[in-house]
């Protein structure tokens, strides 16, 4: 009896265990989250559980990964629709970020839409999981990330300096200064290579008079910053 007694205690002290670890879990979980993230995360795990209940014991294939489609890799604009393919009829959950987005039926031709995703600053990581109307769960997809910034590139234009009187030969200035690395830069519609440390260097044609060049740095997600700067050549 003693050694049932032990056993029991044994069994007691683990449940409490547990009971305290997972409340210690769901306390920091709210803390990070928030309750209606929780919430949400709590009916998305629910529903895809629900979904892989087999319905069709003599369908035991699982479909294949869901295809998303992305229409570009970065952008300025605060949502998107993002689009797919997957087995017609089955079911596809979306993850942004490892958090859940919702899920959508596919069409009679496996095509699937998620409408007004909000995006996050920075990149955001889709993945997808589809469940077919047998229950079998597929493979996730492979990773779709979108960059999301509205932040505006940086320009500094060091040469040549606004109203700046150029005269004589050659009849050109020096065109000099910095911005972000990889962005497509152009004065008055002429692409300007763009080094690694976002550097340039070339130089410009200019006509009798004034001249006006306007300086256009674009980022990846479609951000701009103008410069005009006014330089006034005399032969």
């Amino acid at each position: 009896n003693s050694r049932l007694q032990r056993l029991e205690e044994k069994r007691n002290i683990r449940k409490a265990t547990f009971f305290t670890i997972g409340s210690i879990l769901l306390i920091i979980v709210v803390a990070i989250l928030g309750v209606p993230a929780l919430i949400q995360m709590v009916m998305f795990i629910s529903k895809l559980n629900s979904a892989v209940k087999p319905a069709d014991k003599t369908d035991l294939i699982p479909p294949g990964p869901p295809q998303i489609i992305t229409p570009w890799d970065a952008t300025n604009s605060a949502t998107l629709n993002l689009t797919g393919l997957s087995e017609p009829g089955s079911t596809v959950f979306l993850t942004d970020n490892t958090k859940p987005v919702g899920s959508v039926v596919t069409k009679e031709d496996g095509y699937f839409q998620f409408s007004n995703l909000a995006l996050t600053e920075g990149n955001n990581s889709y993945v997808a999981v589809a469940v077919d109307q047998s229950g079998n769960k597929s493979q996730p997809s492979d990773g779709a990330t979108i960059f999301y910034s509205t932040k505006q590139p940086q320009l500094n234009v060091t040469s040549p300096t606004d109203r700046q009187q150029v005269s004589g030969k050659p009849n050109t200035v020096s065109v000099q200064g910095a911005t972000d690395p990889n962005v497509r830069l152009t004065v008055n519609d002429r692409v300007i290579i763009v080094g690694e440390d976002g550097k340039f260097a070339t130089s410009y044609n200019l006509a009798q008079g004034d001249n006006t060049l306007v300086f256009t740095a674009t980022d990846e997600a479609g951000n701009q910053t103008r410069k005009e700067i006014v330089v006034t050549y005399s032969p």
